[in-house]
């Protein structure tokens, strides 16, 4: 696997998206512009610096579409990436599972290794950007 970069985040300001129910994470057909996925972490694998990728995953809390207009989507249902610190990587393409997986697991052992307390929740978001998908994870930490 190609060398991943792991950058610390300071999102200033929330990115709010429209709930949205029919979203499946990995499933890559009619995915949207740009989409978020929030993922519940076991708890026994989310503090582990070598978590077992099959048990990782916990439940899928929600998933949601990007709010292009906020008068057209002012009576959805609102979900947001909150404002706050995160552990933050990203790849140049549309990642399935296995890789977003082995995407995670890295960003949490550099969370680890930094010592940083993770929170046990995992921010998956697709977005187009120049014709090509983008997949990038967003994990929560505090000093």
């Amino acid at each position: 696997m190609n060398p991943l970069t792991i950058l610390q985040l300071d999102l200033r300001a929330p990115l709010v998206y429209r709930k949205d129910t029919s979203l499946i994470p990995f499933t890559h057909t009619n995915l949207p512009e740009e989409s978020l996925f929030c993922f519940d972490l076991a708890p026994d694998q989310y503090l582990s610096i070598e978590p077992e990728e099959e048990h990782y995953l916990g439940d899928l809390l929600f998933a949601g579409t990007l709010i292009l207009d906020p008068d057209t989507d002012a009576g959805s249902q609102v979900i947001e990436l909150p404002q706050g610190t995160y552990m933050f990587a990203q790849v140049r393409e549309l990642l399935g599972q296995e890789r977003f997986m082995w995407m995670a697991t890295e960003v949490q052992k550099e969370g680890l290794w930094q010592r940083w307390k993770l929170e046990k929740r995992l921010y998956l978001r697709y977005l187009a950007e120049a014709g090509k998908t983008i997949t990038q994870v967003f994990r929560p930490y505090s000093a």
